[in-house]
């Protein structure tokens, strides 16, 4: 299944300091994958509501976390990088993994940083 390079992706933030509430900026911290892993988890928003989006957030990825707030993007953004967004719906129908990050910590932060910068902040909305 292909990824329209329109498609909208939402990264979920867990920490307060993946995100700049003052600036109403993402931090590249938010988009650094798991250590030894080329794979960062992402879900594909655009067939659904902001608060279905929120929903998934809190029900299907924050488990023990607290969700804070989100990080969404366009696929074109990623592509631009030459990085892949591939689907992943072993868990839920709508994730997918940014795929093709390098290992070393120096391009991965430069590669993160791009994504931060491409991206839209949206915090969590108080019940």
């Amino acid at each position: 299944m292909n990824v329209s390079p329109n498609e909208k992706l939402t990264r979920f933030i867990f920490s307060k300091s993946h995100f700049s509430t003052k600036n109403q900026t993402v931090k590249y911290a938010a988009f650094i994958p798991p250590v030894n892993s080329r794979d960062l988890s992402v879900f594909r928003i655009s067939s659904i509501s902001d608060s279905e989006v929120w929903r998934i957030g809190k029900e299907d990825v924050q488990g023990n976390r607290t969700l804070k707030a989100r990080a969404d993007l366009c696929v074109a953004q990623v592509d631009q990088i030459d990085l892949k967004v591939v689907p992943d719906t072993k868990t839920h129908i709508l994730h997918a993994n940014i795929t093709s990050f390098p290992l070393d910590k120096i391009a991965r932060q430069i590669i993160a940083t791009k994504l931060a910068n491409g991206s839209k902040l949206e915090e969590m909305p108080q019940a």
